[in-house]
């Protein structure tokens, strides 16, 4: 028997966050507007199926998205406001929409 956790489901739930269907920054900081750790945020899995590679892909991922901000200023060609932020499918992945940026180098 093959069992397939749907990780969307737990990355939904309103009990563990405030808007659960909208980005939100504020489901991961305190009252303080410092970071709090939320244990329903598993990208990587949990458990005994968890992703060996986590911790390497985290490195990977900072390292790319400070080297991008460090050099770069991103400028959407659009009003923020005026993006919809519904993902083109759904089901087992999601998948989000394109979004166009100007990067402009510092």
């Amino acid at each position: 028997m093959e069992v397939s956790p749907l990780l969307s489901t737990v990355l939904h739930d309103p009990t563990m966050f405030k808007s659960p269907s909208v980005f939100n920054p504020e489901n991961f900081l305190d009252e303080n507007g410092c970071f709090k750790k939320n244990d329903a945020f598993v990208p990587f899995s949990s458990g005994k199926r968890i992703c060996l590679g986590e911790s390497l892909a985290r490195m990977e991922l900072f390292l790319f998205f400070t080297t991008i901000l460090q050099s770069f200023q991103l400028k959407p060609l659009v009003s923020p406001e005026d993006l919809d932020p519904t993902p083109l499918e759904n089901g087992f992945l999601n998948v989000p929409p394109i979004y166009h940026l100007s990067v402009i180098p510092r």
